[in-house]
């Protein structure tokens, strides 16, 4: 079992998501649930979770469009959908929308547990990689090796750390770097984004480090240590 793994659940059922978080916080997960669409994104601001236990039937915005949504902003993160609705239709429509595993209601204690046991494996194998830090002094990323940065990546990956979702808007990264908020200054952003992505590969970093949110600003994917 891997204890550090993170589970978010949005389930409206207070009885039932009551239980699903007693018997993972048992089973030595950190766990936190919602009971809505509004609830979860409040989660999500100030936590990074591994694995998503989404209900479909919701008030407000449903399971399906949660899913494709956090899909969007996320490849990485596990979304095991845990539903009444049990037609192959509704599976298959359930997969289309971003879940990884399809659980029918009711479900055992055991398999729930052998199936977040099962991505727990799959999310520890990914985060088999060197640590990643950030000196602040010697203005260096290493990993396996130390690469050199300037000023503004420095600040762009130390803001993007100290952010609680690892995620900012593009004209609150121009502004930390002391530059305008203009179509030129987004531009020269997404060229020294792209210039970060090949500097974390040549510091020895094979997995994905940033995301771009549909225009709107850049997403740290990785964990990264800063030191004075």
């Amino acid at each position: 079992m891997d204890s550090n793994l993170k589970i978010a659940i949005v389930e409206d059922n207070d009885d039932l998501r009551a239980l699903l978080i007693q018997d993972l916080s048992i089973a030595g997960y950190f766990v936190k649930g919602a009971e809505s669409a509004e609830q979860l994104d409040e989660l999500f601001a100030s936590n990074i979770f591994d694995i998503l236990i989404v209900d479909i039937n919701l008030p407000g915005e449903n399971g399906l469009s949660i899913s494709a949504r956090y899909r969007r902003l996320n490849s990485q993160l596990n979304i095991v959908m845990l539903t009444a609705r049990t037609s192959i239709e509704d599976k298959v429509t359930g997969y289309d929308s971003g879940a990884d595993l399809y659980l029918t209601k009711p479900v055992s204690n055991a398999e729930l547990l052998a199936a977040i046991a099962s991505i727990g494996r799959r999310v520890a194998a990914r985060r088999v990689i060197p640590e990643i830090v950030l000196n602040l002094r010697s203005m260096t990323l290493t990993a396996n090796k130390a690469v050199d940065l300037n000023k503004q990546e420095v600040l762009v990956i130390k803001a993007l750390c100290e952010s609680p979702s690892s995620n900012l808007p593009y004209y609150k990264l121009l502004e930390i770097c002391g530059e305008p908020i203009d179509d030129v200054s987004k531009a020269t952003l997404e060229v020294r984004i792209a210039r970060l992505r090949k500097k974390f590969i040549e510091a020895g970093v094979s997995e994905k480090s940033f995301r771009a949110l549909r225009g709107d600003g850049y997403q740290l994917l990785l964990d990264v240590h800063i030191v004075l």
